[in-house]
């Protein structure tokens, strides 16, 4: 029995033992798990950034350098750029991170790090044109400077990815980061987005600038990582891993001599897998797209959780939102309120990332609270507690009260001067608080509340400066000058939550006053009285904001639905007076030099027009059905005309059967009533009758056989005196020429005249003008138009596009067409700096960029 229970006790011990050895042949592909998904997070967390900062930047250096352009030809192709990169970015950053995964690929499936698809071979140089020429110098004089300056961190990263290798294949080549593949995945994103050479070569120059000379902080963040990680493999100083070539091929495993150095990182890898808090999730695939390095991993780690230690930047909010950016309702050093639920963060983008006015809410955070201090809705925390500094200073309350106070006080006149005055405001705080305090100003505002004040007045700087706002509208944004201060001391989110009601109000008073310039428009009128409502309504409680912005929408929707009837009528009317001229000069045409028997009255210039002109409205004049009915008014006309010899009456014979019969069905798309149809074709008919009835015609018409004789005849004797001429000249050559111009005249005189034709079509010239409009110039877009010498310029909408006669119609706010301008002149306008487009974009969002690079420079 006891033999049996030896047995059974070893054939456990086996099995154990079986299965311990199969635990330890997996264990490998497990290690280190966490440490990749902190690598592919810091990935993450620096591309999303600086991506968002490369595309933040260009568009604010493309709108300086289109305001700052020599010509306007420059400035409209700096605002075409502008506009197209603000279409394209969305995509450009997709394709940038498909083509960077494609170089992160694990090493389990691609051993090899691939190749960029468009490379050329050298032998094959001679056929890169200029163009791919200029991006191939660009991108390899950008990547090899970094390679040369970061080649320390470079090698020491790749020996450690490596390391890494050898227990976890998930993790990428250790070559895919260079800066080389770095340079070449954003090459390729940019491969389809039709941009111009010169303007590619802007954003490769921006590219190098704020993600390739940056790049040294990702990889000592990653170094580090792996640092803290235990992936410490030997280094030489000069940037070889020592050992190297006794690793094997695809980074499989440790061969003999590395037992050591194997045992180390397997105890590291343990400890590490142990202590390591994972690093916050982050939705499907790189930057949210899927089947890139999020896909890779195992589960994600659950959202919310902290960052790997050694993860030098914190993950955007969003993937689990770090210290620095609160969600909304949420305290400096408290949770979430109780009310605030799961509320995600403000103003997160399609990626995860939160975005505020175009850039990173941790930046915008960042740079403000460096600008002010702090907080800005935290100011009573930079008072000190006790001591002098806490009885110095008056508390943020009693500045949002005495502004309170002040803000029906501070109107802006529709003609005083256009300015922001902080210090005026900061004596009016002092001076509304000692008015509460028996006339006593014993204490300072606190810093952080005065430079929140000299914040938002560089915020309404970049209002006033702004070319797209009227003077009138500028006033009205200023009278909100003292609720925008407070709202911003108020609520922590003001400066990061595009959707905050008071950055909302401003930019639908910019939009409702597009073409507002004197106060006493309705339109000014009536947004005025929201805002002085407002003003009296407003305490502490920001929903007053989303009172008026609701007013003020509805406000617009009612100017715009109005304006748009009135649009759509004067469009019509605009329509049917270019068709009833294209109608009556193509009759004209036709008609021109030629009799109208009485009996084709009716139908030449009643019915037939009328049938052009309804085609006209509905299907324009590029058709076959409008060539035909031109065919047929020309038949009609030719056929009616007297006839002047036998072979033209045999001929109308023949054919006037036909006549009628094209007429009589093209008659039926007229709407015009059967009977008077019925009425034209009679007429038409007893027309061809009659001249069907016309006797004693001559065979030829003699009167121009005997004009054409006399011609010819003239041309003959004007040819002899001409040869004769040409005997006497004493050269042959001049002999020569006389003879040819003898003959010549000949020719000529005797051939019967034909007119020249004309110089150039006019629907040819039209076509001309229109086609030399700039890109920018198309319905719907505002611009300032000029509207004479001396006479003040009309901000106008372009309505309609007339293509027949290349005119231009502009219509005010109200939808009323104003003024008419031919395509050319007003191209010439533009060139001359008498006309121009009215930007459109956010107003706040523009101000809020302009205010954050005046503190940064």
């Amino acid at each position: 029995m006891s033999d049996e229970i030896k047995a059974e006790d070893q054939a456990q011990r086996q099995t154990s033992e079986q299965q311990a050895d199969n635990a330890s042949t997996a264990e490998p592909e497990k290690k280190f798990t966490s440490l990749i998904e902190a690598i592919l997070q810091q990935l993450d967390v620096y591309f999303s950034e600086h991506v968002a900062e490369l595309f933040k930047k260009a568009d604010d250096f493309l709108f300086d350098a289109a305001e700052h352009a020599s010509s306007i030809d420059q400035q409209n192709r700096m605002f075409e750029f502008m506009n197209d990169l603000r279409v394209q970015k969305d995509d450009i950053e997709k394709n940038f991170y498909t083509h960077i995964n494609v170089f992160l690929a694990p090493v389990a499936t691609s051993p090899k790090l691939p190749k960029k698809k468009t490379q050329k071979e050298t032998t094959q140089l001679g056929l890169v044109d200029q163009d791919e020429m200029d991006e191939m110098v660009a991108l390899t004089t950008i990547s090899g400077k970094a390679t040369s300056d970061f080649q320390e961190e470079i090698s020491h990263l790749r020996a450690r990815l490596q390391n890494l290798a050898l227990h976890n294949q998930d993790i990428f080549h250790p070559d895919a980061l260079l800066p080389i593949h770095i340079c070449e995945s954003f090459q390729e994103a940019l491969a389809g987005t039709g941009f111009a050479n010169q303007n590619k070569l802007i954003l490769y120059k921006m590219f190098g600038e704020d993600i390739i000379k940056q790049i040294k902080t990702l990889y000592d963040d990653l170094n580090q990582l792996m640092i803290d990680a235990g992936i410490l493999p030997q280094i030489e100083l000069g940037g070889g891993l020592a050992g190297e070539g006794r690793q094997r091929a695809g980074y499989g495993g440790y061969d003999e001599g590395d037992d050591e150095a194997g045992a180390e990182a397997e105890e590291a890898a343990d400890e590490y897998e142990q202590d390591i808090v994972p690093p916050p999730a982050y939705p499907g695939g790189y930057r949210g797209y899927q089947g890139g390095i999020r896909a890779r991993g195992g589960a994600a780690p659950a959202q919310g959780a902290a960052p790997a230690p050694g993860t030098a930047q914190a993950a955007p909010a969003g993937y689990g939102a770090p210290s620095g950016i609160r969600a909304r309702g949420q305290t400096a050093d408290s949770g979430v309120d109780a009310g605030a639920g799961t509320e995600v963060p403000p103003n997160t983008g399609p990626h995860g990332q939160a975005y505020s006015a175009g850039l990173p809410v941790s930046q915008v955070r960042e740079s403000i609270q460096n600008f002010v201090g702090g907080e800005p809705a935290d100011a009573d925390a930079s008072i000190p507690s006790g001591g002098i500094g806490g009885g110095a200073y008056y508390t943020k309350q009693d500045v949002v009260s005495a502004l309170s106070n002040m803000q029906n006080t501070m109107q802006v006149a529709p003609d005083a001067k256009l300015e922001f005055n902080a210090a005026a405001i900061k004596k009016a705080v002092l001076s509304s608080i000692a008015d509460k305090s028996g006339g006593v100003v014993n204490k300072r505002v606190n810093q952080v509340s005065e430079k929140t004040i000299d914040f938002i007045k560089l915020i309404f700087d970049a209002i006033i400066a702004d070319k797209s706002i009227t003077d009138a509208i500028k006033a009205l944004l200023l009278s909100l000058q003292i609720p925008v201060i407070k709202a911003a001391m108020i609520d922590p989110d003001f400066f990061v939550d595009d959707q905050h009601p008071a950055r909302q109000l401003l930019d639908k008073t910019a939009e409702a006053g597009v073409g507002v310039s004197e106060h006493t428009d309705p339109i000014y009128i009536s947004i005025d009285e929201i805002l002085q409502k407002l003003l009296l309504d407003y305490g502490e409680d920001v929903g007053v904001f989303k009172v008026a912005l609701d007013a003020l929408n509805a406000l617009t929707n009612d100017i715009h639905e109005k304006a748009r009837e009135r649009e759509e009528e004067a469009q019509k009317q605009v329509q049917r007076a270019h068709a009833r001229n294209v109608v009556l000069q193509e009759i004209r045409k036709i008609t021109l030099g030629h009799e109208l028997p009485a009996g084709v009255h009716k139908l030449v210039l009643k019915v037939w027009p009328s049938l052009m002109f309804a085609h006209y409205l509905r299907h324009g004049k590029a058709n076959d059905e409008w060539v035909e009915m031109l065919m047929i008014l020309a038949k009609i006309i030719d056929s009616v005309q007297p006839l002047t010899t036998a072979a033209e009456l045999k001929e109308l014979g023949l054919t006037f059967e036909d006549i009628v019969a094209a007429t009589e069905e093209k008659l039926k798309e007229c709407k015009k009533p059967a009977a008077l149809r019925e009425e034209v074709i009679t007429d038409l008919r007893a027309t061809y009758e009659e001249l069907m009835n016309t006797q004693g015609l001559p065979e030829e018409p003699e009167a121009e056989a005997e004009e054409v004789q006399a011609e010819v005849e003239e041309a003959e004797a004007v040819a002899t005196e001409v040869a004769e001429e040409a005997e006497t000249a004493p050269e042959a050559e001049t002999m020569g020429e006389a003879a040819i111009e003898a003959e010549a005249a000949a020719e000529e005189a005797a051939e019967p005249e034909v007119a020249e034709p004309a110089e150039d079509d006019p629907e040819v010239i039209a076509r001309r003008k229109i086609e030399a409009l700039p890109d920018d110039v198309k319905p719907g877009a505002w611009f300032i138009v000029y509207n004479g010498k001396d006479k003040p310029v009309r901000r106008l909408k372009l309505a309609v596009i007339l293509m027949q006669n290349a005119t231009l119609m502009f219509v005010d706010h109200l939808g009323n067409i104003v003024i008419e301008k031919d395509a050319q002149e007003f191209t010439e306008e533009l060139q001359q700096d008498l006309s121009g487009i009215i930007m459109q974009h956010s107003v706040f969002d523009h101000a809020l960029n302009s205010a954050l690079n005046n503190i940064s420079q």
